[in-house]
């Protein structure tokens, strides 16, 4: 199994209010969204998601953070924007329900309130993982394949999660952001990464091959993510202390550093990377 992909947007009106939906499976209020569908990039999906269940056409201004849903193998990203154009619709095929809401008269059944909060928040903070109850997780997915049988008959049979190749790639900084920690491969040098599995939250992954790769601890902020149509890097970085690594790690001039493609990440992270938007860039596509 891999990581499954998702994404939700907060769009916000010209009066600060957030759009929320009242799910048609579950019956709460969340935040527009869904998974990725197949050769798709994260900020089109956020935009169709919002489309589809709202009838509002939305503008990405910026992104907010990341989501691990434990029990779930999911990773979902939160973006934040603004409506452009559309009508909004009073209940669409996945909703029940579509309304903007004041910051202060938020809906009290609102499902995983954290990412709206985060998202009128305006702030930066470390990814989270969010874990639901043993007994409201079987709950839920009784609901989701009760909706998924529905579909099927009246022939709107659900796609499956696509399969992207996801990795998390580490930049481990100096307290004078001028060296990173490297390893060797063959007669160069790469970031720690990891292939996303799933099973644990990327960053989660990443800490645990860093302290068995290099033999140090670190907490990761995330800091920005190459999108292609089939591959997604979601990258991270920490500060730390010049210690002594073990191993096949060692300290490099970043600037200085063999390290091949791994070097247009560097180049993105800049020493204000804990309060700076997330970045992304995007993987061009085959020619």
């Amino acid at each position: 199994m891999s990581l499954r992909l998702g994404v939700n947007c907060a769009v916000m009106d010209e009066d600060g209010r957030v759009l929320l939906s009242r799910r048609g499976d579950l019956g709460v209020w969340n935040l527009p969204g869904g998974r990725l569908d197949a050769d798709e990039l994260l900020e089109q999906s956020a935009v169709r998601e919002v489309r589809e269940e709202t009838g509002i056409v939305a503008h990405v201004e910026r992104a907010v953070g990341l989501y691990y849903l434990g029990g779930w193998r999911r990773l979902n990203v939160l973006y934040a924007g603004f409506a452009v154009g559309g009508e909004l619709q009073a209940r669409t095929e996945e909703t029940r329900d579509n309304r903007f809401f004041s910051p202060d008269d938020l809906p009290p059944d609102l499902w995983q309130p954290v990412l709206t909060l985060d998202a009128l928040a305006e702030t930066r903070h470390k990814p989270r993982i969010i874990e639901t109850d043993a007994g409201e997780l079987r709950k839920i997915r009784a609901r989701l394949a009760w909706r998924w049988l529905k579909n099927l008959l009246v022939g709107r049979r659900e796609p499956k999660f696509p399969r992207y190749h996801i990795e998390a790639v580490a930049t481990i900084w100096d307290d004078a952001h001028r060296r990173i920690v490297v390893l060797h491969e063959g007669q160069g040098l790469k970031l720690p990464s990891v292939i996303c599995t799933g099973e644990y939250a990327p960053w989660v992954e990443l800490a645990a091959f860093v302290q068995a790769q290099c033999g140090i601890s670190v907490e990761f902020r995330w800091v920005g993510v190459e999108d292609g149509l089939n591959d997604k890097w979601f990258v991270f970085a920490a500060t730390i202390r010049e210690d002594d690594l073990r191993g096949q790690a060692e300290w490099s001039l970043a600037r200085n550093a063999a390290l091949g493609l791994d070097a247009r990440f560097v180049d993105q992270v800049k020493p204000t990377y804990a309060t700076d938007p997330v970045w992304t860039i995007y993987e061009p596509e085959p020619s």
